[in-house]
């Protein structure tokens, strides 16, 4: 069989409701992107929108462990659920632990579930360039709620904004101070903040979050919750699940769902260009010999003259793009 022979059999595998297809088409499209067109275009008659809701936070605040918490009661309600989890990958080793379905084993083998854990393969943002790509598979599929869980992220990694429709920003006691949260770049992407590990403490952060929504402005009309949980013994988990339900009417009942899609697939189309920009200049504009003598050179005459070297080098593309067009 040719490749396009074992991708038509795939999908059509995967239009019959076979994980195993499902599977293998994630995989070649985290590893052979370029494949993505001849997949897709076999889905192009299904019109499945599932509801993408983003989970993210800093390390250890606990996002696989509620992640598996919510995903539990959305499979008590009947849900078929999509879970992305994204690991960090090593900038030494190359390699990534996976290991956030070692804190889901109690959903993980369910059937109306289907989890991949994936590395951000230096991906920038707290999650990797393939998340778009399966949430499309998993539409596909026809799942119902699609729960994307980000890298442990820092105080400006927040991507996952531009590909979801509610995001669930997770903190735990002993955060910080007020000035600490008004640092955070996360902190304004909240649709919905929950306070983890309860148990902990954590009314003083739940203060502080709600006296900063307190002096914000809301055009839509709609102010984000604050919750209380403790992903382990359960605390908490409905009220969380409520506050995502209620968001989902509002954004629905809005409108605004239309302007997230817009601008999921926004992100995703300029991803895509800058990506095929970057490989194009790459491969036919950058020589490695070249870009070795500029360093060189910094070394050996200054390190400023990097700047007009690679103003030399844009203007030779600008050129050769010119000539060609």
């Amino acid at each position: 069989m040719t490749n396009d022979d074992i991708i038509e059999s795939l999908v059509n595998r995967v239009k019959k409701k076979d994980k195993i297809a499902l599977a293998r088409l994630i995989t070649i499209v985290e590893n052979e992107p370029e494949k993505a067109t001849k997949i897709f275009k076999h889905f192009e008659n299904i019109n499945h929108d599932s509801y993408i809701i983003g989970l993210t936070g800093s390390p250890g605040v606990g996002k696989s462990t509620l992640t598996g918490a919510i995903a539990q009661k959305m499979l008590d309600e009947g849900k078929t659920i999509g879970i992305i989890s994204v690991d960090p990958t090593s900038p030494f080793s190359g390699g990534a632990f996976l290991g956030d379905r070692v804190r889901m084993t109690n959903i993980c083998l369910h059937p109306n579930v289907f989890m991949r854990s994936l590395a951000s393969r230096g991906y920038q943002g707290g999650i990797s360039r393939a998340v778009f790509d399966i949430s499309m598979l998993y539409e596909a599929f026809g799942m119902d709620i699609i729960i994307i869980e980000t890298v442990g992220v820092g105080q400006a990694e927040f991507d996952v904004y531009n590909l979801v429709y509610t995001v669930v920003v997770i903190l735990v006691p002993g955060y910080g101070d007020v000035i600490q949260m008004q640092k955070a770049g996360i902190i304004e992407i909240g649709d919905i903040y929950d306070v983890n590990k309860k148990d902990l403490g954590g009314e003083d952060i739940a203060v502080q979050i709600e006296m900063m929504l307190d002096d914000t402005i809301f055009q839509s009309g709609y102010r984000p919750p604050v919750v209380l949980t403790d992903a382990i013994s359960g605390e908490g988990i409905d009220e969380l699940l409520q506050c995502i339900w209620d968001h989902k009417e509002h954004v629905e009942l809005s409108g605004n769902i239309n302007e997230k899609k817009k601008n999921r697939f926004s992100y995703k189309i300029k991803e895509l260009l800058f990506t095929k920009v970057e490989k194009l200049i790459m491969e036919n504009f950058v020589d490695e010999n070249e870009v070795t003598n500029i360093v060189k050179s910094a070394l050996e005459d200054g390190k400023f003259n990097i700047y007009s070297s690679i103003h030399k080098i844009f203007d030779k593309i600008t050129l050769e793009i010119k000539k060609n067009s």
